[in-house]
């Protein structure tokens, strides 16, 4: 309802010792750390929004209801004699650096062993300690892992926040579906730079874990390009490319492997000519490519959603059998997304999938309807 132009805030994330400043402009956000919050300041959450129409009350509503009431210690701090040893790896963040070296699973299972070190691992302190240890890996190196059956995400969310992350990609029934490599033969891990990657991940499967799900199916999958062809096609003004192939498999409700179909896509990038006087050069529109679809024993609806904190793209595709579904956007090289390719040469969906025969795939947001 109504049309919204801008928002911004400042907000109180649960395990964050600063400020979290958002701010928005249509489909593109961004989040950063604000200045630390002060000893005797209350912690609130402040929003605004800008725009024409805006039914109010709805939005105050739904903004209030993923609002928390700040947890306080149920307990007093522990009164018992401590091991100097353990207390003072726990101060020092070395404790945390090399829990920072186990998976996230195991971290919970050490925390469990007492209670000095549940609130060495989910202490605001202690989220701030594994944070700057993984600040220090080096910088080309992940900060974040998610595999189908593990998760390494301590370094970048407070603990209690991937219990909530974990269990909204199990509620909304996701599926990994990346690329192979030599090291990852089975599908490459899902990878995160920062906690503002992990963020957009965690409400994208909030927002689709609401979604009545019957008879859709969920991916997430990266499309890659080489280094060096991305830096090829940046070099080079008025160039198209393409990243490498993506496969995944839609098993059969009934189990019969004879009816799984092999879906292929890749991204392309081409170039946008537009000779209006005054108008902006260099562009460039996306179009995802399927190949082989008309072979498949099912005619599938299909969504596209870029997963990123930066921008949203959405592409709605009721036939899959249509070769090329282009997005209604073109983006100049320093559009979020382009810019993003520049840092890392890969784009990450959630593909949302469902047989034609079998009713309607709702849409998550108006755009995708």
């Amino acid at each position: 309802k109504g049309r919204l132009y801008r928002s911004k805030g400042v907000l109180a994330a649960s395990g964050r010792r600063r400020k979290l400043i958002f701010h928005a402009v249509a489909d593109v956000t961004e989040t950063s750390d604000g200045p630390e919050w002060g000893a005797n300041e209350e912690r609130i959450c402040k929003m605004v929004f800008i725009g024409k129409a805006l039914a109010r009350q709805e939005i105050e509503e739904r903004f209030l209801q993923v609002l928390q009431p700040l947890k306080l210690n149920l307990r007093p701090p522990l009164a018992m004699p401590i091991p100097a040893s353990a207390f003072g790896l726990a101060q020092a963040g070395i404790l945390q650096r090399a829990l920072l070296c186990l998976w996230t699973k195991d971290v919970l299972r050490f925390a469990q062993s007492s209670a000095l070190f549940y609130d060495r691992c989910f202490s605001p302190e202690a989220h701030s300690a594994f944070q700057s240890a993984a600040a220090d890996l080096p910088s080309e190196a992940s900060k974040g892992l998610q595999t189908p059956e593990d998760l390494w995400l301590h370094g970048l969310l407070p603990l209690r926040s991937i219990g909530t992350y974990a269990m909204a990609w199990k509620k909304a029934q996701l599926q990994l579906a990346m690329p192979s490599s030599v090291e990852h033969l089975f599908g490459e891990p899902l990878s995160f730079d920062t906690w503002q990657d992990v963020e957009a991940a965690g409400v994208m499967w909030l927002e689709l874990s609401e979604l009545d799900g019957t008879g859709c199916v969920n991916y997430v999958t990266e499309f890659k390009w080489r280094p060096e062809t991305m830096q090829s096609f940046f070099a080079v003004p008025g160039s198209s490319t393409s990243s490498g192939l993506v496969k995944f498999t839609v098993e059969d409700p009934s189990g019969d492997m004879e009816l799984d179909d092999d879906l292929k896509f890749r991204v392309n990038l081409i170039p946008e000519q537009n000779e209006e006087e005054g108008a902006m050069k260099n562009l460039h529109r996306m179009s995802l490519a399927l190949v082989g679809g008309k072979s498949s024993s099912k005619i599938y609806q299909i969504f596209f959603h870029t997963v990123d904190p930066t921008y949203q793209v959405h592409i709605n595709v009721p036939d899959h059998r249509q070769p090329i579904f282009p997005t209604n956007e073109v983006f100049h090289q320093w559009h979020p997304l382009m810019a993003g390719l520049r840092r890392r040469p890969r784009l990450r969906f959630l593909i949302r999938l469902k047989p034609m025969d079998s009713g309607p795939l709702d849409a998550m947001c108006g755009c995708c309807g």
